[in-house]
């Protein structure tokens, strides 16, 4: 087994990827269990420590904008943890709309891995580990 590394990640950003990732996975009954986002926040930190610098690097500035612009396209002032979970959303899929959406799918994307690989979090999409080739086990 090998030793897991040194987190590279402050709590202020793992703070930032918390309310994004609240929103990201809020549906109609409200945000996700703080339970998971505790273990998705935990999990990026695990997944960053053993990235690369340039991936490292990447996410934090993909972060840093999602967090600036996404409230701007709302009228609001950022950063984006400031604002409720309502809003949040709304900035979200705001920014995801519109000419700068890039930096919100490079960090989409990451969180939507890691959120994915909680058993709970497959469970409530469906996913039952099983593959998709129309054959029956």
């Amino acid at each position: 087994m090998t030793e897991p590394k040194l987190a590279l990640t402050s709590p202020r950003f793992l703070d930032s990827i918390g309310a994004l990732a609240e929103a990201l996975f809020a549906t109609s009954d409200g945000a996700p269990p703080p339970e998971r986002l505790a273990w998705l926040r935990a999990d990026v930190d695990d997944f960053l420590s053993r990235a690369g610098a340039k991936s490292r690097v990447l996410l934090r500035l993909s972060l840093l904008a999602v967090s600036v612009l996404a409230p701007l396209t709302i009228g609001r002032v950022p950063p984006l943890g400031r604002l409720s979970l309502a809003d949040r959303s709304r900035a979200i899929t705001k920014l995801e709309q519109g000419p700068f959406a890039l930096p919100l799918l490079a960090v989409k994307a990451i969180l939507c891995i890691l959120y994915y690989e909680h058993p709970d979090a497959a469970r409530e999409i469906g996913f039952d580990g099983a593959c998709l080739t129309g054959v029956a086990r």
